[in-house]
């Protein structure tokens, strides 16, 4: 139903001291750094799962609300599928509340509310996108 988990994201105020807390915790030594302008993210690899550390830079944005809102850590949990349309129409159908999707060649993303039920957001990601 859900297809692999690809990353896991976590948000934080400080990104920087975010990844010195996973660097002590679980000996996690090299963060690949990229600014999106919307965020800031520390990423990095634990096996074959990708941790995303997200710090919001833009008050707009879902992130920044998740810490206005009292939260903290994670937000949300990524997982790969094949044809994104095709889950978005399904998830679309059972009500879900889409939060964020977009573009990044050659991936596309969404992002669903599913707070109520998992008490995070659900992503689902197509990394080799084409449009139909």
């Amino acid at each position: 139903m859900f297809g692999e988990i690809h990353h896991i994201g976590f948000v934080y105020k400080n990104g920087e001291e975010a990844v010195k807390q996973f660097k002590n915790l679980f000996g996690i030594e090299k963060f690949n750094r990229i600014d999106m302008g919307v965020v800031k993210v520390a990423r990095s690899m634990i096996g074959k799962l990708q941790i995303d550390l997200i710090e919001p830079q833009d008050r707009n944005s879902i992130f920044y609300k998740f810490l206005e809102d009292g939260n903290v850590g994670l937000h949300h949990i990524g997982f790969l599928v094949e044809n994104i349309d095709e889950k978005i129409k399904e998830w679309d159908s059972k009500g879900f509340k889409q939060v964020l999707g977009g573009i990044i060649s050659p991936a596309k993303f969404v992002y669903f509310d599913t707070t109520d039920i998992f008490g995070h957001i659900i992503e689902f990601l197509q990394i080799n996108y084409e449009k139909p």
